[in-house]
């Protein structure tokens, strides 16, 4: 998965900045709302080509950066 890879299609957050947050202190989905604006917009199941929410993309994301950065 790129850096620059949309995860939150309704507020267009991508990979990087989901990093970029969990490198700046986020530990959880409320931290990376707060910081990243991500998951807020509540359109993810129609703007998502998975058509679901983005909440267990961000999880992911977060789980493989911390698998990986260990």
């Amino acid at each position: 998965m790129e850096n620059n890879e949309l995860i939150c299609y309704c507020d267009n957050v991508t990979k990087g900045q989901i990093i970029a947050a969990m490198e700046a202190g986020a530990k959880t989905l409320k931290d990376m709302k707060e910081m990243t604006g991500a998951c807020c917009s509540c359109k993810c199941a129609e703007m998502n080509p998975s058509g679901k929410c983005c909440a267990q993309d961000i999880a992911n994301v977060m789980k493989e950066y911390l698998v990986n950065n260990r």
